[in-house]
């Protein structure tokens, strides 16, 4: 009877910390930065197709790499949708902001596009092999083509861009601040590099 009253005891003791604050599931998502002003460019309209992302960082839970090879899924924070939606929500507004992209639509947009850009996600985590200097790691390619009569044509820019930012401190919140921050990084880079690319072609 003793040992039956440890356990309830035990048991008791355990629900009561899963249901304090540190327990609770937290839910993430991407910034999205203000659209700038419209405007009546209409040359070029471009669609971001699609987001994919690497089979290891699909899931809605944050992943931490803690080794060469080895990483680990937090069970209490995640992203609040499929992290390919969050980031494809954010990519479209700093496409938005890069101004290289003439009217960037939304999906399910009646209007056809002439430029069409796709996005694939490599990296996506916490990167804790050095736990002194915890770091967010991010990395992506993404490919832009121009479409006509419904078919890709020419390739305007395919790009592969990593970045990783430090950690203010060890928690979730943090990571997603640090991913924010690489998003930007990126995203400031690819814009640079099409409006380049466009340019010359126009030259």
């Amino acid at each position: 009877m003793r040992g039956l009253t440890r356990i309830l005891i035990v048991v008791i003791a355990c629900c009561s910390c899963s249901s304090g604050p540190h327990w609770k599931r937290q839910g993430f998502a991407f910034s999205i930065p203000a659209d700038p002003p419209t405007t009546n460019a209409t040359e070029t309209i471009t669609a971001l197709s699609r987001v994919s992302i690497s089979p290891i960082f699909q899931s809605r839970s944050f992943t931490y790499r803690i080794g060469e090879n080895s990483y680990e899924q937090d069970p209490y924070a995640g992203f609040l949708v499929p992290p390919e939606r969050a980031l494809a929500e954010s990519i479209r507004a700093w496409m938005r902001l890069g101004a290289t992209y003439g009217r960037v639509v939304d999906p399910g947009s009646g209007i056809t596009p002439n430029m069409v850009v796709e996005v694939s996600i490599t990296e996506l985590y916490g990167d804790f092999r050095t736990p002194a200097q915890p770091t967010a790691a991010m990395g992506l390619r993404m490919m832009c083509y121009e479409i006509q009569d419904g078919a890709p044509r020419r390739i305007v820019l395919d790009k592969v861009c990593s970045h990783a930012t430090p950690l203010e401190r060890k928690t979730p919140g943090a990571l997603m601040a640090a991913w924010d921050e690489d998003l930007r990084e990126i995203m400031n880079e690819i814009n640079s590099e099409c409006a380049k690319a466009i340019s010359l072609e126009r030259q």
